[in-house]
């Protein structure tokens, strides 16, 4: 998840991800929740089958909570873990990851990064 500038994202002091769900949607979407230099929070909805190809953060911790759905990640080309409803997954910085939507609902999922940098996306492609 790129940098998000400040200005782009909602800041609101209170939402919720019905509020959120109703604005946005069918997906796939992805709501800019807020972002500040230290942290930017944004939630997710993929279809099943929808995903983010591998990459990594070189100064950035990456946390998610799943929300509804079904979420495969593999963290340096570990073995897949599929997490569901309540799970807290986290990629500490440098730790590259691909992630996807499986199962047979959508995926929503909140995901925040810190700190909020420019140019703190590489692909593992690269």
């Amino acid at each position: 998840m790129p940098y998000l500038p400040p200005e782009e994202a909602n800041n609101k002091l209170v939402d919720t991800i019905k509020d959120i769900k109703a604005r946005r949607g069918a997906p796939p979407w992805r709501e800019k929740v807020l972002a500040t230099p230290r942290v930017r929070m944004l939630v997710h909805c993929w279809p099943p089958d929808f995903g983010h190809s591998a990459h990594y953060h070189p100064r950035a911790d990456e946390i998610w909570y799943v929300c509804e759905g079904q979420l495969k990640v593999s963290f340096d080309s570990s073995e897949p873990i599929t997490a569901g409803p309540g799970s807290v997954l986290f990629a500490e910085k440098g730790t590259a990851h691909d992630m996807k939507s499986v199962g047979e609902v959508p995926l929503v999922m909140l995901c925040l990064v810190t700190p909020n940098e420019v140019d703190d996306e590489v692909s593992s492609l690269d």
